[in-house]
């Protein structure tokens, strides 16, 4: 008996690992930094939630720190708080923190041993890292638990702008990113009572019910397995390549290239250039992976898109500050390069009656130029609640300019605006917990005319399980029948 309980009791410490104890004191001190610099700076603060909700959201978090707690508890805490502000980038950034809380909370052996897709609330295994599992299988129950109340459980959690669920939906599916909401937020929620998960799975193509456990894996064990079983798990930036003679497929994934070695400027050149000289026909731009990046990348590509010069109103550009509070400057960690957001020259700015500072050249217009060499032929963007930030901009662009045909989903973002622009990575001095606050919003009463939606495509396709287990992209399918409809007008 006495050997039985230490096995068990070194099972559980294998399982969870050593733990970090915060202090009340030391989070209530956190928590009152945090406060104020999201009440000071955060300009779309009470966008999609009244002064009252966002009152009562501080002062639950605040009582839920008013006690002893591990690092995870904390940083779920946080997080919780930052979820009821409804805006996509407003959290703890997975990417922001301190090494020693990613290997705390980020790198534990409680992960699922595959990737999947949530086709409203079914899971489809999409990559299995676990030999006993295939793709195509879907799963029922997790630990005894339904999928449908995991999703419903995980949902409120994950970050997206108003009430985009799509967009949440999305970001609760294991797709290859470094972290996944999934992988930190689930084992939180549902405590894992072993090294393993009991599955209750459904064989789609058999059509027959099973259960399995499988082995619980860490995120780099699974990415690693994942990398040398599938070729095309580790995703690039973008790529080119030919549907067919006369129809071309642009994918990109990723507009983001602060850290990556990632040529757009060549990119869309030689993809330009390839297209023309085979004298392409059609153009599918394919978005679906891509949450957003760089702006200034999307504008790159719609010159070459456009036969006509383009004039945009950017809508972002109020601030909820002029002058930062200099009790919050010590705690900017990114100062080094957003130094020019600390103090700012009010003369620049109108104070609005809602509280907001309004940019004086906000009604500037973007103006974006066309190549002297162009793209011909029909143009094709898809879409899916991935596309957020500047992927839900450039979709808002393309389809307001008729640029392309959008085709897919509703996208992540908000018609209401992306709150970002610019941000203070706020590291909370006592827990080392890292906190992003956007610093540029829309003008809270131009938001309020707004729908509190993303961007509809031209075409909606929806979603198929079936499709996915087949093998078959539903979008391109679409995208075909269109092409071959227009070649007969």
């Amino acid at each position: 008996m006495k050997k039985l309980l230490i096995a068990i009791l070194c099972l559980v410490v294998n399982i969870t690992s050593a733990q970090t104890i915060l202090k009340a004191e030391d989070l209530q001190k956190d928590f009152a930094i945090a406060r104020k610099s999201y009440e000071q700076m955060h300009p779309g603060l009470y966008k999609y939630q009244s002064k009252e909700v966002i009152d009562k959201a501080f002062d639950d978090c605040q009582k839920a720190l008013n006690k002893d707690q591990t690092l995870a508890e904390a940083y779920l805490n946080f997080h919780k708080l930052t979820s009821k502000f409804k805006c996509g980038h407003t959290y703890p950034n997975f990417y922001n923190q301190e090494e020693f809380l990613k290997k705390e909370l980020f790198e534990q052996k409680v992960c699922l041993p595959f990737q999947f897709q949530l086709i409203d609330d079914r899971m489809l295994i999409t990559r299995s890292a676990d030999s006993t599992l295939k793709t195509g299988i879907e799963v029922k129950k997790i630990n005894g638990v339904s999928v449908s109340t995991i999703i419903k459980t995980l949902l409120p959690i994950v970050r997206a702008d108003g009430s985009n669920d799509g967009k949440r939906r999305k970001l609760l599916e294991i797709g290859g990113q470094t972290f996944e909401y999934f992988d930190i937020f689930f084992p939180m929620y549902f405590p894992l009572k072993s090294d393993s998960f009991a599955l209750e799975i459904y064989d789609l193509p058999s059509k027959k019910a099973s259960k399995i456990a499988v082995k619980a894996q860490n995120r780099v064990q699974r990415k690693d397995i994942l990398k040398a079983k599938y070729t095309d798990n580790e995703m690039v930036n973008a790529k080119f390549d030919w549907l067919d003679d006369k129809t071309a497929v642009m994918q990109i994934n990723n507009l983001a290239v602060y850290n990556k070695a990632f040529d757009f400027d060549k990119f869309f050149l030689n993809s330009v250039n390839e297209y023309n000289q085979k004298q392409g026909k059609n153009l599918i731009i394919d978005l679906r992976k891509c949450e957003g990046g760089n702006t200034s990348e999307m504008v790159k590509l719609i010159r070459y898109l456009t036969k006509d010069t383009i004039k945009i109103k950017n809508e972002q550009h109020c601030w909820a500050y002029v002058k930062i509070d200099s009790t919050l400057k010590q705690y900017v960690d990114n100062k080094s390069w957003a130094f020019g957001w600390f103090n700012m020259n009010e003369k620049y700015f109108t104070k609005l009656p809602n509280g907001q500072y309004r940019s004086k050249d906000g009604d500037k217009m973007e103006v974006i130029i066309p190549e002297k060499t162009t793209l011909q032929g029909n143009t094709y963007l898809m879409t899916s609640a991935t596309n957020s930030s500047a992927a839900y901009i450039m979709a808002d662009i393309f389809k307001t300019h008729h640029l392309a045909t959008l085709v897919g989903q509703t996208t992540g973002g908000n018609q209401r605006g992306i709150t970002a622009g610019a941000l203070f990575f706020m590291l909370l001095p006592n827990t080392k917990i890292e906190i992003d606050v956007p610093l540029i919003g829309m003008d809270y009463d131009v938001a309020k005319t707004r729908p509190d939606a993303g961007l509809s495509p031209d075409v909606f396709v929806k979603e198929s399980i079936e499709d996915v287990v087949n093998g078959i992209d539903t979008e391109i399918e679409v995208v075909k029948k269109l092409i071959i409809e227009k070649s007969k007008k």
